[in-house]
């Protein structure tokens, strides 16, 4: 043992040969090294809390529902929009505020309120913001300034974004999605978490990055970031439909089951304290499982009894005539007879002969969906006198009972059934809607 080293005596000599005891304190840094890659493995562990299939999952639901809104930041902009999926990923709150570079960002929470139970956000630098701002106020967009202001606008154009993106979401989930409006904050993910739920140093989020292309004036990056565990419980949730259904098949239907269990012309099990064999049971003509003819030896009934008819049925018995429908059967006869021993019939059960209302219903509904409709938007309406109108000339003006910017009414086929406001598309009037009418409203308006 004296041959070998110690640890300590390799340190010694280490220390000796690197140029004396004074460089000993250095290996107090050196032993507390591991520590510095802290934020890559707290990266490394928020992406390894998704797995692959979840990670596939939710990036298809983006793409169909966030992906697809570029239609409506066009009508908001003006602009040629294109909105493509780049990424999805997950990350810590670390390496958002790495990523962010100590640039301010604007940030809009947007909660669900129907259908799921969480937050998600969305992410825009506050360059664009400014842009966006400047397009939706009828600016041109070219070296704007952010202003207060933009941050309204910006909500409004997401919160527009994530409304139709509902739609998608319950046709995808099959059940009902919906939102509350959006809550935007101007953050810097370098001064710490913002005051928003969900956000905390140790926060883990899936991060889908979208690219945003807005005409030619700029080209940037959205980012929409889900907590990790409302992620995986939408990612989860995308599985339970095929699970029910599978439940919800109902089993094969038995053979016969819409004849009452036996089938047709099946003669019941004999029954006790009968012969083994009937006479008048292979007469020519009659049915199997029919009244019998004559007298039926064995049911302690002497002779043929009066006010009995040429077949030797007694009357009440419950028994068939001949040329009844076949799987009546002996069941039946027991219950006239009382004999001793003999099963009691059960009623006869049969299929549903009838459409469910559902089914014809909807396929009623499907007939009048070509139906064309009146389309007519009120702008306002006022009373005039017989000669006011025949004074009406070239540059008379007209006042209508409307305020500028009160919202116009849409009316189909006469009824009213929406308000909204004017906007301009492509040079055509058209109008953005704000409100829907339910039918307790029409009712109370009548």
């Amino acid at each position: 043992m004296s041959d070998i080293l110690t640890q300590e005596e390799i340190n010694a000599l280490l220390n000796a040969g690197g140029g004396g005891g004074d460089e000993a304190p250095a290996e107090t840094p050196a032993a507390e090294a591991p520590a510095a890659p802290a934020a890559a493995s707290g990266g490394s562990n928020a992406a390894a809390s998704f797995s692959q299939q979840e990670l596939d999952q939710l990036a298809e639901v983006a793409k169909i529902s966030l992906g697809a809104t570029s239609s409506v930041v066009q009508v908001l902009l003006n602009k040629e929009i294109s909105i493509e999926l780049e990424q999805v990923r997950g990350v810590n709150f670390s390496e958002l505020a790495a990523e962010g570079g100590g640039e301010e960002f604007v940030i809009a929470k947007i909660a669900y309120i129907e259908g799921f139970d969480g937050n998600s956000y969305l992410l825009l630098k506050k360059t664009i913001t400014a842009l966006i701002g400047d397009l939706m106020m009828g600016g041109s967009g070219v070296d704007s300034q952010f202003q207060e202001m933009h941050i309204s606008a910006v909500g409004e154009m997401l919160n527009q974004m994530m409304g139709k993106t509902t739609t998608t979401l319950s046709e995808h989930f099959k059940k009902r999605v919906d939102i509350s409006p959006p809550e935007v904050l101007l953050v810097n993910f370098n001064d710490g978490p913002p005051a928003m739920p969900d956000f905390s140093a140790n926060a883990n989020f899936m991060r889908i990055g979208y690219s945003l292309k807005i005409g030619d004036l700029a080209e940037t990056e959205m980012v929409q970031l889900l907590p990790a565990a409302f992620a995986q419980m939408m990612a989860a949730d995308l599985n339970k439909p095929k699970e029910s259904a599978k439940k919800a098949a109902p089993p094969p239907p038995p053979p016969g089951a819409g004849l009452g269990g036996q089938q047709q012309g099946q003669m019941p099990p004999q029954m006790p304290g009968m012969p083994p064999q009937m006479p008048g049971m292979g007469m020519p003509g009659q049915m199997p499982g029919m009244g019998m003819q004559g007298q039926m030896p064995g049911m302690g009934m002497p002779g043929q009894m009066p006010g009995m008819g040429m077949q030797g049925q007694m009357p009440g018995m419950g028994m068939g005539m001949p040329g009844q429908m076949q799987g009546m059967g002996m069941p039946g006869m027991g219950m006239g007879m009382g004999m001793p021993g003999m099963m009691q019939g059960s009623p006869a059960e049969f299929g549903m002969l009838q459409m469910p209302m559902g089914v014809g219903l909807q396929s009623n509904i499907d007939l009048l969906l070509d139906v064309p409709l009146q389309i007519t938007v009120e702008l306002g309406r006022t009373r005039m006198l017989i000669k006011d109108v025949l004074e009406l000339g070239i540059g008379s003006v007209v006042e209508l009972n409307k305020l500028a910017g009160e919202s116009v009414e849409v009316f189909v086929n006469n009824k009213l059934i929406a308000k909204g406001e004017v906007v301009v598309i492509d040079e055509n009037f058209a109008v953005r809607i704000t409100s829907i009418i339910n039918p307790q409203d029409r009712l109370q308006a009548l």
